[in-house]
């Protein structure tokens, strides 16, 4: 194709237009009004794109040919699965299930999608890690950009709608964006690793410092967590590079910038949202931290103190429910349901998964079924075993294989590039997990897909 590298490099810098995308959707949700908003147009004409160049690369590609068929494969048990539950769930919400199935399926296209391209660009000598930093360092800006003027002007839209504090900017969807955020600080950070060479250069840290400020506008736990999780991965990688192979200025200098930007949270963080959402949450569980702050009674006779009566009914102690709680923030109780509902359905659902949000019953007026916002085990549900290990499989596959590589050859892997993307993607795996809406949102898996393509084409475990 004559314009190959040109749609190439248009699809690598649709990374940089994400959260332009973004705010146009929440416009389209709020002044609109209109459910098929920007996003999900030019999202999806995105992934048909991707999809139509790998079926004309599958003509003269190897690899692009596997691709094909690890996507028809991945279509196949979706295919099943519509059959099956069209036939045993009652009711069933066709719209509402192909709607799940079109954002699960963005992962896996948008990562094999990516693999060819950066294949493409690696033979080209098109410098594209450095592209690929680029891009995510613009939408970094773009981001911080919208949460900084949103909150000046006083248009941020809120995160929380009672009890806790926490501000999106103008993104319509806290969860996605807070993801989005996590995955790329990283890569913030390593665009001031490579630009600083003497503290004095600290400027390159601004972008970074201006998306982690964002983050703690959002008073989540991801955000906090995710900033708390960078510093210490550059830290910790800068010590090691200076202890084994780079005893240099420029280590010496990104390792004292990150750690005053540790001291910096460290301090800062009773002022924080998520500080103050935290004992918010604490307070819904009746969960009550004095810190030895009780009044001690003490005998007026003899000046001793007087020990408390145990009262049977007063639980003084937190469960672990309400660890769980405040970790997952009720999906664990979602996730029950999920089991239940899991271990109660036939065999064939077993095997191909139940579709969206399980077995749902008619919902009341207002609400729908929702999902258990936990990324893989809504995977696993909703796909079944066969069609979970259908989908999980090529990802996996090319995962289990750069850890291999990385710990033999880790004189050579161990590199401020690997550790920060590798963070990246560590991150989005992580936030999948545990808080959902990564692998399950088109926006957000776009760039976990880009992350973790390039990881595996830049140390060759996708060649050719």
């Amino acid at each position: 194709m004559k314009n190959e590298k040109t749609f190439w490099l248009l699809a690598l810098a649709f990374i940089m237009w994400q959260p332009v995308i973004d705010v146009l959707t929440s416009a389209s949700l709020l002044l609109l009004n209109i459910s098929l908003t920007v996003g999900v147009i030019v999202r999806v004409l995105f992934m048909a794109a991707i999809v139509l160049m790998l079926l004309w690369k599958a003509r003269q590609s190897r690899i692009a040919r596997k691709y094909v068929f690890y996507l028809l494969a991945v279509a196949a048990v979706i295919a099943i699965n519509i059959g099956l539950n069209m036939n045993v769930k009652d009711p069933y919400y066709i719209g509402s299930e192909l709607k799940f199935f079109n954002k699960i399926v963005y992962f896996p296209i948008l990562f094999t999608g990516f693999s060819i391209l950066y294949l493409y660009l690696k033979r080209e000598q098109v410098p594209f890690k450095e592209k690929t930093t680029s891009y995510f360092l613009y939408a970094s800006l773009i981001i911080s950009a919208v949460f900084i003027v949103s909150f000046i002007t006083g248009t941020s839209l809120s995160n929380y709608s009672h009890t806790k504090i926490g501000f999106t900017g103008w993104f319509f969807a806290g969860n996605e964006i807070g993801a989005i955020m996590a995955i790329i600080l990283p890569i913030t950070a390593l665009y001031a690793i490579e630009k600083t060479n003497r503290v004095k250069e600290w400027r390159y840290w601004i972008p970074f410092v201006l998306l982690a400020v964002s983050m703690q506008f959002l008073g989540t736990k991801v955000g906090y967590g995710g900033i708390l999780v960078v510093l210490l991965s550059v830290f910790f990688t800068m010590l090691i590079l200076y202890f084994t192979k780079e005893r240099t200025e420029k280590t010496r200098s990104n390792m004292l910038v990150s750690l005053v930007l540790i001291a910096v949270l460290a301090v800062t963080t009773p002022i924080t949202p998520v500080f103050h959402n935290m004992f918010a949450h604490l307070s819904l569980l009746n969960i009550d931290l004095d810190f030895g702050g009780k009044e001690k009674k003490v005998d007026p006779d003899t000046g001793e103190e007087v020990p408390e009566e145990d009262d049977g009914d007063k639980e003084d102690d937190i469960t672990n429910e309400q660890i769980q709680n405040l970790v997952f923030s009720s999906r664990e109780k979602y996730l029950q349901e999920m089991k239940e509902q899991f271990a109660e359905a036939p065999v064939s659902q077993k095997l191909f998964g139940m579709g969206f949000a399980g077995n749902y019953e008619e919902p009341e007026p207002g609400k729908t079924p929702r999902m258990i916002e936990m990324d893989f085990f809504d995977l696993f549900f909703s796909l079944g075993i066969i069609g979970f290990l259908t989908m999980m499989s090529l990802p996996l596959y090319y995962v289990i294989r750069f850890i291999i590589h990385f710990v033999r050859n880790i004189k050579e892997t161990f590199t401020p590039v690997n550790v920060m993307y590798g963070v990246a993607f560590i991150l989005g795996l992580g936030i999948s997990a545990t808080a959902g809406h990564v692998l399950t949102a088109p926006a957000v898996s776009i760039y976990v897909a880009a992350v973790m393509a390039l990881l595996m084409v830049r140390e060759g475990i996708i060649k050719e």
